[in-house]
């Protein structure tokens, strides 16, 4: 129903716009049968870049569509488009009320779609940069930079969206008890944690915005990239979780890979137990002078023991390792040469196979080739700015 629906407002969309080539006479809508809604002046950008949002659709004038009849011309091809992408706006918010709304009894829950995007959120207001952002305002932030990391993974890798198979579902909310009552509805896991992920062919985040561990944008921006990440990986065809099957050198390498080139930092772990030791991190996050400190002392475990681990079997320096060697591989080789490891690691192959197919390296050479990459690229002090 969602997809038709979201078809449906795509088709309109175009309709419009033939519907301007078939009238081009009226001055004050040069034809087009609709003008901008000017309601939306403060997000009137940030609301173009989606299919729908709750707080648009409000909008008396255009009911969410961001366009308002022409009232000097008489173009009923526009006017009859018009009404019908009011109702698929309608028809899509009334399902999102339904499914999440009437689950968690939230009164503030705010809903967006992008292309390949379906979000709710109530998360506090934050402030990002020096910039206060209300509620509203942050949810087209985070939408926009879940669909640019899916760009980035996909230009990585060398993907296409025809390499994913499901709409990415996040659902972001301030308040525990949403989070807790709809996490088993939509991952078919309870909610004892932050967030909890369903991963392989379906693609679903469901988080609560904790201050006391997410203080503000900067730790929630990239607790989001980690986990979609996450969800990316796994969806990608052929779509299936690989952390449970001896790889999760790569699951969490790879999500580690993205938090720290979108943030800076990696500060996320998936696994509760890990996560719950004193500490709950890694050197702060900054991991590559800490892991030139482990290669130099001698104190980098080896590769043979790593990518036979699980990812709930990872320690904080195995999670550091992981990602020293995506982030090896990454430049030293090439991101669709990585794909082809993720491949053939998703199709149930031996490491040593996968490795060497996809990027010639052979498994017995990796820790000497690491480690010299290491030397020669890490720095041994972190680097003021």
């Amino acid at each position: 129903m969602a997809m038709r629906i979201l078809m449906l407002i795509g088709a309109l969309l175009s309709a419009t716009g033939l519907a301007a080539a078939q009238d081009a006479g009226c001055p004050a809508c040069a034809g087009a049968g609709s003008r901008d809604c000017q309601a939306h002046k403060a997000l009137f950008e940030e609301e173009k870049r989606a299919l729908v949002c709750s707080e648009a659709a409000k909008c008396k004038v255009c009911a969410g569509t961001l366009v308002r009849d022409c009232q000097s011309c008489g173009n009923s091809v526009s006017d009859a488009s018009l009404l019908e992408r009011q109702k698929a706006v309608a028809t899509w918010l009334a399902a999102r009320r339904k499914s999440v709304d009437e689950v968690t009894g939230g009164k503030e829950i705010l809903h967006l779609r992008t292309k390949n995007l379906e979000l709710a959120f109530s998360v506090r207001p934050l402030t990002v940069g020096r910039v206060k952002l209300e509620t509203h305002a942050l949810m087209h932030l985070y939408a926009k930079r879940i669909e640019d990391l899916r760009t980035l993974f996909s230009t990585t890798f060398g993907l296409t969206d025809k390499d994913f198979s499901a709409t990415l579902q996040v659902y972001l909310f301030k308040d525990q008890l949403d989070h807790s009552k709809l996490a088993p509805r939509v991952t078919g896991q309870g909610a004892n944690s932050n967030g909890v992920k369903l991963m392989g062919v379906e693609a679903v985040y469901c988080a609560h915005h904790n201050p006391q561990t997410i203080p503000g944008d900067e730790e929630l921006h990239r607790n989001v990239v980690h986990n979609v990440t996450h969800l990316l990986l796994s969806n990608a065809q052929p779509a299936n979780w690989i952390g449970n099957r001896k790889s999760g050198w790569v699951d969490e390498g790879v999500a580690h890979w993205f938090e720290d080139k979108l943030t800076g930092k990696c500060t996320n772990f998936c696994y509760e137990e890990v996560a719950l030791q004193p500490g709950a991190g890694f050197k702060g996050g900054r991991w590559r002078v800490p892991v030139r400190k482990l290669v130099e002392a001698g104190k980098l475990g080896g590769f043979a023991r790593l990518s036979t681990l699980n990812t709930d079997e990872l320690t904080f320096e195995d999670h550091a390792h992981a990602f020293a060697c995506v982030d090896w591989l990454l430049t030293t080789r090439s991101g669709p040469a990585f794909w082809k490891v993720v491949l053939q690691l998703k199709a149930g192959k031996a490491v040593r196979d996968a490795l060497k197919e996809g990027c010639n390296v052979n498994v017995i050479a990796v820790d000497e080739e690491l480690k010299a990459w290491i030397k020669a690229n890490y720095p041994l002090e972190e680097i003021v700015r």
